[in-house]
């Protein structure tokens, strides 16, 4: 029996199945997300970039406490990536490249001044990403 078709049109970006990756660690690197597509996948959203790498906190989850309780949950503080730009760019297009028919969007967050958002995201538009997330506030951790 043949595999159904789940195919998806979204914005005019096209993929082979709606399951698609958040921002988020396991969409940091080229290699995370060939695994991704590999696995079958449709999209990603890669992970946060900035002009400058941050420092990550140690550890990267922070205890929710309530009415005096420890430790009822946990919350992932991770920041965004701490990979530079240029690498981050540069691997974007090679995964752009070698996966065409995936969807790649690829998420920004740098400070609020309008050049500084022009540079970043003309740079984006150049790696071949079909799209981008406009990441005005979420600065956690």
């Amino acid at each position: 029996m043949p595999m159904p078709d789940l195919s998806i049109e979204f914005c005019g970006v096209k993929a082979p199945n709606p399951f698609w990756l958040a921002s988020a660690p396991p969409t940091n690197s080229g290699y995370q997300v060939r695994r991704a597509y590999e696995a079958g996948w449709g999209g990603v959203v890669w992970k946060t970039l900035n002009h400058e790498p941050i420092v990550n906190v140690s550890s990267r989850y922070g205890a929710v406490d309530y009415d005096g309780r420890k430790v009822l949950g946990l919350n992932n503080i991770e920041l965004i990536t701490d990979r530079t730009l240029e690498v981050n760019l540069r691997e974007i297009a090679e995964v752009k490249r070698d996966f065409p028919d995936h969807a790649l969007f690829v998420s920004l967050m740098v400070e609020s001044k309008r050049e500084t958002w022009h540079d970043i995201v003309k740079q984006t538009q150049d790696t071949g990403a079909d799209g981008i997330e406009l990441n005005f506030g979420c600065p956690h951790g």
